[in-house]
């Protein structure tokens, strides 16, 4: 699966081993981590969803969309675009005003 990132501290996240973003713990970097090779390794959307692991929770009024909660609280936004058999997970960091779906 391809991910995309809306954010560039997500996607410097993935391209730079030595970055941590302020105010993020190693432990939230590792986490973030697990999902993006979750997503990599995932050949659709469901094999990511099904990662108990990842703590991935559909989105109450749209099925193309879910979050996954990091340790802290910290909510991460994905986005399923598929077109055909090429699927997309699009990352994003959601401010803690929108943390509840």
């Amino acid at each position: 699966m391809d991910r995309e990132y809306l954010d560039e501290a997500l996607s410097r996240l993935v391209k730079d081993a030595g970055f941590q973003p302020e105010g993020w713990t190693h432990i939230e970097v590792k986490e973030y981590r697990r999902l993006v090779q979750g997503a990599h390794a995932a050949k659709v959307d469901t094999d990511l969803r099904n990662m108990r692991l990842l703590r991935i929770e559909p989105h109450a009024d749209d099925p193309a969309k879910a979050r996954a909660t990091l340790s802290s609280g910290r909510v991460i936004g994905l986005t399923f675009k598929s077109a055909g058999s090429h699927v997309v997970v699009v990352l994003e960091l959601l401010p803690p005003e929108t943390d509840n779906p």
